[in-house]
């Protein structure tokens, strides 16, 4: 009996004297650059896991970055290919090539996903581990209400403020999407597949002189509701079932009983010694099964539009009581707030991250467009313990921002 045909071209392939090559004996430039190329999660970590040396140069490249870990993503530099990622474990950054990004707008991360914008106003979700992408719903509804009640030039940083997304759509069947408009910061929501984006209202409000529903700082998803805050200190939720929204309010963060509802810059902060500090920003952040407020406080500097943070006070929602209390630490957990969606990490199981300490990061995003020239200074770490701040130094320029930077949790 003869032997079965050969093919000629798959023997000269399993022949080739590359396939019995020592690859760990690449050169250690060759590796990197190789590596440099492999921002694909699951692509560095096949690469990393092939040989001790190997693993030391993908985490020399890009660092010790994996599943919860917590980095900085700084927009892109419009005179370079690279995005860069500051890494908080040892302070430093990394550039990737994640075209996907170049020439986008990013209005917000949550969940690990981060949500983009082209100039078109074409909206999508991409995770930075898994690069996979979902599209959105056309922003017709924000796009209309700029054009048609307010008569306002469109510009893209003026369509979206924050994003909250409830899961992994890798995950979930059932994945929403909240989104502040940042004309008048109302809340719209859409799920995966919506064709549209729906508007939150609510038909009566406990506060009769404030739309609870307007001039929204932060929204988060929490047990299984919507929970929005405002700048007049009010709590605005909503339950979903289907595709009906329900919607209600309750007061906010008081400084003292009987205090008018007012902008949150004419609002005097509860702590003493604080009395001429303003209310610059409100985060809410889920905390160790609770849901937090907290309220940062800085300086408005008029001549270059710019903000500086001085301190932080926290709250906790006691839901029962419709009130909020508050706290003064945060025991061994940290809190990332900013342009993101708020993050609560362990301290002691996230590396480089200091317990019972607030990382923020400028979210002024209007003056991050006229900003010239490198990183805006307004970023750092609120210690709870002591009221002190600690700036961090990032060696990152270019000619024009486009966005600020935000903090994303790397997950899948």
């Amino acid at each position: 009996m003869y032997p079965p045909p050969v093919d000629s071209a798959l023997h000269r392939v399993q022949d080739h004297p590359l396939r019995s090559r020592d690859w760990s004996k690449l050169q250690d430039d060759i590796a990197r650059l190789i590596v440099k190329k492999l921002w694909f999660y699951p692509h560095h970590r096949k690469f990393a896991a092939a040989c001790t040396n190997w693993y030391h140069i993908t985490k020399e490249v890009h660092g010790p970055f994996q599943q919860n870990s917590i980095v900085l993503l700084l927009p892109y530099n419009n005179q370079s290919e690279m995005c860069t990622l500051y890494d908080l474990s040892n302070s430093k950054t990394y550039e990737f090539g994640l075209s996907m990004l170049r020439d986008k707008f990013i209005y917000g991360s949550s969940n690990g996903w981060v949500c983009l914008s082209d100039k078109d106003y074409n909206i999508s979700l991409i995770n930075l581990l898994s690069m996979q992408q979902f599209e959105l719903p056309y922003p017709s509804y924000a796009l209309d209400f700029i054009r048609d009640v307010l008569h306002t030039p469109l510009i893209e940083t003026e369509i979206m403020t924050k994003i909250a997304v409830s899961g992994s759509p890798l995950s979930s069947n059932d994945c929403i999407i909240a989104a502040i408009m940042s004309m008048f910061e109302e809340l719209l929501v859409c799920r995966l597949g919506d064709k549209s984006w729906t508007p939150i209202r609510i038909k009566e409000s406990k506060v009769k002189s404030h739309k609870c529903w307007q001039f929204l700082h932060d929204v988060i998803f929490f047990q299984g509701k919507i929970y929005a805050i405002n700048g007049g200190r009010n709590l605005l939720i909503v339950d979903f079932d289907g595709s009906n929204y329900v919607a209600w309010d309750t007061f906010g963060p008081s400084y003292q009983s009987g205090d008018d509802i007012g902008h949150p810059s004419r609002c005097e902060p509860c702590s003493e010694g604080l009395k001429d500090l303003v209310v610059l920003r409100l985060y809410l952040v889920e905390c160790s099964g609770k849901l937090l407020a907290v309220r940062r406080l800085g300086d408005h500097h008029p001549a270059d539009e710019s903000f500086s943070t001085y301190f932080f006070e926290l709250f906790e929602f006691e839901e029962s009581k419709e009130t909020w209390r508050m706290i003064h630490g945060l025991g061994e957990r940290s809190l990332f707030v900013g342009q993101n969606g708020s993050i609560s990490v362990s301290a002691t199981e996230t590396p480089g991250c200091r317990p019972n300490c607030i990382y923020f990061n400028d979210d002024f995003y209007r003056g991050q467009v006229d900003w010239e020239y490198g990183f805006r200074a307004d970023n750092g770490v609120f210690c709870c313990e002591d009221g002190t701040i600690e700036r961090f130094s990032i060696s990152h320029s270019m000619a024009r921002w486009l966005v600020p930077a935000m903090w994303c949790q790397l997950k899948i």
